[in-house]
């Protein structure tokens, strides 16, 4: 098997196996492959991800970004892949850049740079990418906010074919008209090339062709013509039809109105406004009409709506009729058709995929049978945290939406979904679990979680439903907890643990403010149940006695609060802190200072890359008679994913996936595979062989 750019090595414990993951936000961001029926080319965080929408186990994925990717194209034979990236927020110097890749071999071929900004500690992203009909040339556009740049390159030699400063506001769509062919008898491979743009309310024709002075490709710019009365419109998508009544290409707008607008190319005359949706249209898919159709010759037009609707239009110029309508969950940002114009994907803001009959929008499952589930599940926001029960077959996240989802492996995809308990449309203000601890200590299979609005709740694990509820269990919300055989321990922002009694009427026992801010670490000592440890942003390390109602323990440092603490399963049985200057630091009760440190960046590293750890987990024993942990996970703020081997105190691999800091990870418990989520909304799974 051909190793891809940027994977790890072929005796790499750490292999990403799948991700669960969708980038909701940008259009186009799910495309059906123009000529394989069955597979699906999406993106999430920075890699791109080919699909088999039949089978959810294959998936590939190409690496060669270190931003996230925020757009996407397919050339029209299929033979090219093009996705753009957002400049540096995480790594230093990185840039707005475009990767065009070879399907085939699943390899980068060129990466386009014109696109970035060239202003330091500025940040610029690639909005729109589009090939032409040919394939020969590749278009895109950045986002910079009064001097947005359209790049048109040679797709055969990678080189910039030319440049326009738009000086306005980015372009919300990209699509190419009709190729002419050239006339002339002395070089007639010079064809002309029609790009359509919209800047604001202006929809835009950029002519392309050959400057015969020059010996370049130069733009000729034209502006469609709108009523005298005005149309004070944006546009969010457009796609090209040419009818066969008339034998003239029209442009198809998507606005902000909710209406489609038809232009005349060949005129550059408004032609009509078609009310579709009051949420807006955001997508747009077109195809020749099939033979189930009356009207057998009008293109057919797909519009995804902001409302949630998705319709199925067919027409031409003035006459428009509706032929069927279904609700989806969210705005549909992205559409799609299948090569053989059977089937259509749908992705939606709320981080779904739907695959859908092309004629009759009955949703499918990967055999092609009727359902109401999506075909792709995703959390459309931010994943704060993650547990693993007894089985290593499914787990349990937490959402910044609020929303909690159990996940099962073997076909990745949701059991069931606990909504948010703050009934708001305040997205900014919504509550969620801060943390997850799954239990099954009184004989109930619990999920006992700790929320930002301060409160404690409890949920049956096999179905989600709510036990039991705690209010109030700390101010500004609760970061951690643990269970101890007598009683429950929680932490929270506030600085305090409180400890609980673990019958039906969880008094509270015992309170303890012991930290300053808030508390990161939580502990219950694996040799004596009656001490807790606990880490905070505060730079401290505590040990209480809960025997003794106090303190027994304390250390601190200088330097780089305290983000997450285990207990080690061998050994002395040290606690192992990782902290925001990027260190691993172990801790002996006997001991003041720290009796053993590993530094997780390399001094030859950028001194601006983020450093700081967020998470660190202990894998499960391993080998046959061991009795501990062997390896341990680490989670940083730049998105990687760090194995340690604690028996030789080194790092023995790197995963790199996502775009964004990395949240949590954890070991399932049968130790071969791990889940990492993070703060750009994807669940990776990563296979571990301990052998190599």
């Amino acid at each position: 098997m051909a190793q891809h750019e940027g994977e790890p090595p072929m005796d790499d414990p750490l292999e990403l196996e799948h991700m669960m993951g969708f980038d909701g936000t940008s259009r186009g961001s799910v495309q059906y492959h123009p000529t394989d029926t069955t597979v699906m080319i999406s993106y999430t965080g920075c890699l791109v991800v080919i699909s088999d929408v039949t089978d959810p186990h294959q998936q590939e994925f190409m690496r060669g970004h270190n931003e996230a990717i925020t757009c996407l194209a397919v050339s029209p034979s299929g033979a090219m892949i093009a996705s753009g990236q957002a400049s540096t927020t995480r790594v230093p110097n990185s840039e707005a850049m475009i990767i065009v890749w070879d399907y085939q071999t699943r390899q980068a071929v060129y990466r386009l740079m014109e696109l970035h900004d060239g202003i330091a500690f500025s940040r610029n992203r690639v909005q729109q990418v589009s090939f032409s009909p040919d394939d020969l040339f590749l278009a895109g556009s950045d986002d910079q906010p009064g001097g947005a740049k359209l790049c048109v390159w040679h797709t055969t030699t990678g080189q910039l074919a030319t440049l326009a400063n738009t000086k306005q506001q980015y372009a919300s769509f990209l699509t190419w008209g009709e190729v002419t062919a050239s006339t002339k008898k002395i070089n007639k491979s010079d064809s002309s090339y029609k790009l359509h743009a919209a800047v604001r309310s202006q929809v835009i024709q950029y002519n392309l062709s050959m400057d015969v002075r020059s010996m370049q490709y130069q733009f000729a710019t034209e502006r469609m013509q709108l009523p005298s009365s005005g149309l004070d419109r944006e546009y969010h998508c457009a796609a090209m039809v040419k009818p066969l009544q008339t034998g003239v290409w029209e442009l198809l707008a998507g606005s902000s109105a909710g209406e489609l607008c038809i232009f005349n190319v060949e005129t550059k005359v408004f032609r009509a406004c078609v009310p579709v949706s009051k949420g807006g249209v955001l997508s747009l898919a077109v195809r020749e009409a099939g033979a189930d159709f009356e009207e057998g010759t009008a293109p057919l037009v797909y519009c995804g709506c902001g409302d949630g609707t998705l319709k199925l239009l067919q027409g031409h110029d003035l006459q428009w009729t509706c032929l069927q309508e279904t609700y989806l969950d969210g705005m549909v940002r992205s559409l799609t058709i299948s090569a053989d114009g059977a089937e259509l994907l749908a992705g939606t803001s709320e981080g779904n995929i739907y695959r859908l009959d092309a004629s009759s929008l009955v949703m499918l499952d990967t055999a092609r049978q009727a359902t109401r589930m999506p075909l792709i599940a995703s959390h459309p926001k931010a994943i704060s945290c993650l547990g693993f029960g007894d089985s290593s077959e499914w787990f349990i996240t937490a959402s910044d939406s609020g929303v909690l989802r159990r996940w099962e492996l073997s076909h990745y995809s949701v059991d069931y979904e606990v909504p948010s308990p703050t009934k708001t449309t305040d997205t900014s203000n919504m509550t969620r679990a801060d943390c997850i601890v799954l239990s099954s200590q009184d004989g109930t299979p619990s999920t006992i979680t700790g929320w930002t609005d301060g409160n404690i709740r409890c949920f049956h694990q096999e179905d989600g439903q709510l036990l039991w509820q705690m209010n109030g269990a700390h101010r500004g919300g609760v970061t951690c907890v643990s269970l101890t055989p007598l009683y429950l321990v929680s932490a929270g922002a506030d600085g305090a643990i409180r400890i609980w009694s673990d019958g039906a009427s969880r008094q509270l026992l015992g309170n303890f403010d012991e930290h300053k801010k808030r508390v990161t670490g939580l502990c219950v000592d694996l040799l004596k149940p009656k001490l807790v440890h606990t880490c905070g942003d505060d730079k401290n390390v505590v040990t209480i006695d809960l025997d003794q109602a106090r303190r027994v323990q304390c250390h601190s440092v200088k330097e780089g609060g305290f983000r997450s603490m285990v207990q080690a399963t061998t050994g002395e049985l040290e606690l192992i802190t990782a902290d925001a200057a990027g260190n691993l630091k172990w801790w002996d009760s006997d001991e003041y200072e720290p009796v053993s440190m590993a530094v997780t960046w390399s001094p030859m590293q950028d001194i601006n890359k983020e450093r700081r750890l967020t998470h660190i987990d202990l894998s499960p024993p391993m080998s046959e008679g061991s009795r501990g942990s062997e390896f341990l996970t680490a989670c940083t703020g730049s998105g990687d994913l760090q194995i340690w081997d604690l028996r030789q105190s080194a790092c023995v691999s790197i995963g790199s996936a996502h775009s964004e800091e990395i949240t949590q990870a954890k070991w399932a418990p049968d130790g071969k595979q791990i889940i990492s989520v993070g703060k750009d909304a994807c669940i990776c799974v990563w296979n571990f062989f301990s052998g190599l």
